[in-house]
Parts: structure tokens; sequence; C-alpha cells
């Protein structure tokens, strides 16, 4: 070993030998210069030896093939053939000058055929033995080789599980691993950022140990934070108490904003279910953001931009327990989610609390009486004096409908109009204008609609909704992935409700719903883009999506879902009726009955719905479609009549 200093001469390391004085040393390195010297010295003298002592020389010829094996072994197939044409030269001068010692009786022309013989074979078993010795040598040194890359991968690849371990726990996997393959790259596009804080946290801090605080606030991380991962959100960072989050980034979801607003939804309900000191309040702001790497040499992924500002200020005018989000981020979720537009104004007043009231009086007048102009301009008026421009407006407009001449009610209008930005409208904190700032009320419930779904329906089957042991949250979070919020919950219920009128017996009944609530499970698998997609897939594209099916089986395994049937149904809900439907092309009544239902209840709740591709569509128009299915041979007809009485019936 010799190391270097300063890029001068190698530094050599120091032996026992070394430290006995210089002659030790002088000896060792001679011996190892002339090794082939002494080898061949050895050699003759042993020859000379061997005939001087035994008389019968020619027998003993064949010990030289002893030293030649020797130096192949240790030396090579060069100086073993170096070592046995010094022999051959030492016997041959010998033979030449003591014939009698060879002779044996014969002529001498016999003697050197022998020893030519005996030459030739030592030289074929020096070169033999050699090449075998370097190949075996060359096999050992690979070998050898192989094993140090082998410790030394080894050693790169625990480093590199040391290094990912320590990201992981640091830094957000999906992040930790693009950045280490270099796939983050500085980009502005639309995202959705997300601020939370604990009220009464300071106070509490300073009530308690450092130990006890820490204890109780990576609790409360510990259950918020796999809300966070269900929903696809990026821990942008922890400020105390509070948290900084990216939906939209750096996996570009098409629907982080509903994500942001279910998982800040799904993180209130935890809260409410923990026992802790303190609430929760959330903000979400969508918006342009510069994303990526930020810092020189201690870097992290993080987004910069006016809609990070939105975000927090949201968060800081939140009312505890509550999720506050902007314009933008309600116009992407307003077909999903249920909110109200905050205003500026409290009705703390003791004059709101008469207003008020005297709203409910006209109010129920106007239910009474019907339309009246002069009714509908006091109910506006008093709208107008609460604050509340856009009902002012409303009110007004109808007024204006019946009364187009009345100047009293224009100039009434056309003032609740200016008025609009400075009543509905926030100011935030260090913004310079105003926004509209809207408060999450909840998910809507596709079930429920009466649009969709009959009344009295929805009430008879409600006690299913509420007792069932579905993993919903699982299911949630693969429905923000393209908006099918509700999805699930819809096509489980229907298709209890048609098992029921089918007089299955009520194991199969409950299966069935169950596995229409989770069959679509693995649409996680498919890309979101995909999903998302408005315009025609391509063939490829079709091909990706027919196999979510056995991606939901799949899933539904992991999660220790094991019933035959259950699968079975899953597995087979995109099958058709004529045939040549996902995965198997089953036919008719060879498709489980349970899919069979499952299909039809899907077909009906994706063409009820919002989709990228297509907005809600009439119930009445959904039933003739499926009625054009039954004709082409899509879905049985048993079940697509048994959908159209129970839908079209009022009871």
């Amino acid at each position: 070993m010799k190391h270097m200093v300063n890029n001068e001469e190698p530094v050599k390391e120091f032996t026992e030998l070394d430290l006995l004085g210089g002659w030790p040393v002088r000896i060792r390195n001679f011996v190892i210069r002339q090794i082939e010297f002494l080898f061949v010295f050895i050699i003759a003298i042993l020859v000379v030896a061997l005939f001087y002592l035994f008389p019968f020389k020619f027998a003993f010829l064949n010990l030289f093939y002893l030293p030649v094996l020797v130096a192949a072994y240790f030396l090579g197939k060069r100086k073993a053939l170096l070592a046995g044409i010094h022999i051959i030269i030492l016997v041959s001068v010998t033979a030449f000058i003591r014939p009698e010692w060879f002779s044996m009786g014969g002529t001498a022309f016999s003697t050197m055929v022998m020893i030519s013989i005996w030459a030739g074979f030592l030289v074929i078993t020096s070169l033999g033995v050699g090449a075998l010795q370097e190949r075996l040598a060359k096999g050992f040194e690979e070998t050898r080789r192989l094993y140090e890359e082998l410790k030394r991968s080894r050693t790169v690849e625990e480093m590199k599980e040391k290094v990912e371990k320590a990201l992981y726990a640091t830094m957000d996997p999906v992040v930790a691993k693009l950045a280490t393959e270099e796939k983050l790259r500085f980009e502005k596009r639309e995202i959705s950022i997300m601020f939370t804080d604990l009220t009464d946290f300071t106070s509490y801090s300073e009530q308690h140990p450092a130990d006890v605080v820490l204890d109780e606030l990576n609790l409360f991380l510990g259950h918020m934070e796999p809300v966070i991962e269900l929903f696809h959100g990026h821990i942008d960072k922890y400020m105390g108490d509070g948290t900084m989050l990216e939906f939209g980034a750096p996996i570009d979801y098409d629907q982080h904003a509903l994500m942001a607003v279910v998982a800040g939804l799904k993180m209130q309900e935890k809260v409410k279910l923990l026992t802790l000191p303190w609430r929760l309040r959330i903000g979400v702001a969508t918006g342009n953001a510069i994303i990526g790497m930020l810092g020189s040499r201690r870097k992290a992924y993080s987004a910069i931009g006016d809609s990070v500002n939105i975000a927090k200020r949201l968060e800081e005018i939140c009312k505890p327990g509550k999720v506050f989000i902007n314009e933008a981020t309600y116009q992407a979720i307003k077909p999903f989610i249920t909110a109200t537009r905050l205003k500026n104004m409290g009705y703390s007043r003791e004059s709101d609390k008469r207003l008020l009231e005297k709203l409910q009086e006209l109010e129920d007048l106007l239910e009474k009486e019907g339309d009246n102009a002069e009714l509908l301009y006091q109910i506006g008026k008093i709208y107008y004096d609460l604050r509340d421009a856009s009902e002012a407006i409303n009110f007004f407009e109808r007024s204006l409908a019946l009364n187009p001449e009345s100047t009293e009610v224009r100039l009434a209008y056309a003032d609740a109009s200016l008025k609009k930005d400075e009543f509905e409208k926030i100011q935030l904190k260090g913004m310079l204008t105003k926004i509209i700032v809207y408060e999450v009320v909840g998910i809507k419930s596709r079930w429920y609609n009466p649009d969709i779904i009959p009344p009295y329906l929805s009430k008879k089957y409600k006690h299913l909704d509420d007792s069932h042991d579905i993993p919903v949250d699982l299911v949630l979070s693969a429905e923000t992935l393209d908006g099918s919020i509700g999805h699930g919950q819809l096509v489980a219920l229907l298709s209890y409700a048609i098992a029921e009128q089918m007089n299955l017996n009520e194991e199969l009944k409950k299966t069935i719903f169950k596995a229409g609530y989770l069959q679509d499970i693995g649409k996680q698998a498919i890309p979101h883009h995909i999903l998302n997609r408005s315009s025609s897939l391509s063939e490829q594209e079709v091909k990706i999506i027919e196999k979510y099916p056995l991606e939901s089986v799949a899933i539904l395994k992991r999660l220790g879902y094991v019933e035959p049937e259950l699968l079975e149904i899953v597995k087979h809900h995109r099958e058709l009726w004529r045939g040549n439907g996902q995965p198997d092309g089953l036919q008719g009544e060879a498709i489980p009955p349970g899919a069979r239902i499952t299909c039809v209840a899907e077909a009906y709740s994706g063409m009820t719905a919002w989709r990228p591709y297509h907005d809600p569509w009439d119930s009445r128009l959904v039933l003739s479609e499926l009625r054009k299915g039954v004709e082409k041979g899509l879905y049985d007809p048993n079940v697509v009549d048994i959908v159209t009485d129970i839908l079209k019936r009022t009871s």
C-alpha cells in the first residue's frame, strides 16, 4: 500500500524487515529479482547430482517432470518452457559427453531417439500445464476482481440505501426518487397549495415540557401524513405546528384542486376523532406557481408565487375546523364539493339580527303570495343592508322583471352591482386586491341527488350507506384521480337495489354491494392523464384502460378481500352480453350475475356524472342509451328492464 502526499513521491509503508536494517531488505529484493536464475541453477545442480550419484540415468529422466510441473504451476507457461529447455540441454550435453550413461545396451541412435521423445513430452508437459495454470490464474484473478467489485458494489448499495432512507425520511419519496434520477426541473404551472395550522398551539407549548409537546405534535402529524399521502399531496415543509403542501407537484395530476380539498376535509374529519387540545385551520389556493428545487448547496423542492401567499392568508383567516379556498379552487371542484361563499358580514350586530327577523317574515310572505315587485324589492334591500350583494341583485332583477319602469329598483340594482366586490370579496393581509373566498361544506353525494336517483330509492337504502365497512377513503383516493367522486357509492347502492328486485339472496346482495363500491379501485394503476383525456384515446391507451379490472382484483387481494364471488364480479364487470368484453370475453349467462348488475349500474353512473369528456346527461336520456345498449348486445336485457323500472318509479 502506498499513500500520496501533496502529489509528491509515494511514501512507502515500513515493515518489520525494514526496521532490521538495509541488508535484509536488499537480500530479499535480490532473491525476488533472481528467482528465475536461481530456479535454473538449482535444476542444473540437481541434474549433475542425479547423473553422478545414481547408476540408472535414463530412469531418472522422468524425475525432471517434477521441476517443470512446479515451474508451470508457480511461474507460468513461458518460464516452464524455459526450464524444460534448460533441462533438455543439460541432459543432451551429458549424453554427448557420457553416452554410456544412457545407452542401456542399445545404439547411440536409439539413445538419441529415446531422449528426443522424452524431451518432446517434457516440452508438451511444460506448455500444457503452463497454459492450464495461466488459465486457472486468470480465472482466479477474474474471480478475485469480481469479488472485489461485488464488495465495492455492496458497499455502494448499502451507502445508497442509507442515503435513500435518509432522503425518504426528510423528503417526499417521489421527490427523492425524481431528484436522484435528475428528473426535477424548474417550471411554472397550475397547482394547488395548502397551508395548515393548529389553533392555541403556542400557549399549549408554553405550558408543557418540550418532550410532551413534541410527542403530541408528532402523534398528530402521524395521523395527518397518511391522509396527505393517500391524496397525493407533497409535504413541502413543517413550520412548527404548521404545514405547507403542494398538490399537482411534482407529479402534475389534473385533479390537483379536488385532491387538495378532499384531503383537507379528511384531515378535519381525522382531527375530530382525535382527543387533541387544538383545532386545525386549512387554506387552499389554486393558481400558477414556480416549482422546483430551491437552494444552492442545501436544496428543497418547493413552490413560489401569488398562489402560495393566498393559501397562507386563507389559512390565517380560516375558522378552526374549516377549509377555506379561493375562487380558482372552487371553479375546479364545484361539480363534486359543496361550498359557501364568504361575505363581509357577520350577523353579529343587533341591527343585523333585526334585519334577519324581518327578512324571514318577508320571505314567508313571498312564499304565500307569490312574486310581487314591491315585496321582491324590499327583500333585496334587506339583503343589501346585510351586505349580501349577490342575493340583493337577484331579488332586484326579479323585481325589475315585473316592474321594469321602476327607477327606485333600477338605482338599487346599480348600487348593489357597484358594491358587490366591496361586500363579497375578502381583503387578505398583504394582498393588493380583494378576492372571493369559499368555505368548504362537504362532498356532494350523487346517490342523494334527485336528478339522478328518485328520493324514495335513496331513502330506502340509506341504511346501507350508513352501516358498511368499505374503505371509503381508499375509494375516494382513486376517484379523485379523474373526478369521479361518488361513483362507487352510486354503483354499489344501485346494484344492491337491482339485486333485491331480482330476489337474490342476502349474502349475494351484500357481495354485489361491496363489488360495486370497489370495482374501480384499480383505476389508480392507469396513468392519470389518460383518465382525464377529453379527446379520443389511442388503441394502446384503450388497452391500458381495459386492464384495470385485473388491477382492481390484485389490489383487493392485497387488502385482504379473498371472497371468490366478490373477486369474480370485480374481474368480469366489463364483460359484454354479446361477448367481446374484458378480460375473458364471456358471453350471456356465462357472465356472473353480479357482474351483469354492476356493469349496468356503472354505465348509468358514468353517463349521469360529470366527466372530463362530457357534462352530466339527463337520467331519461341515460335510460334511453341503456336500451340502445341492449339492442347492441352490451347489457343484460333483464337487468336494464329492472333498473329502468325502479328509476322511473316514484315510490
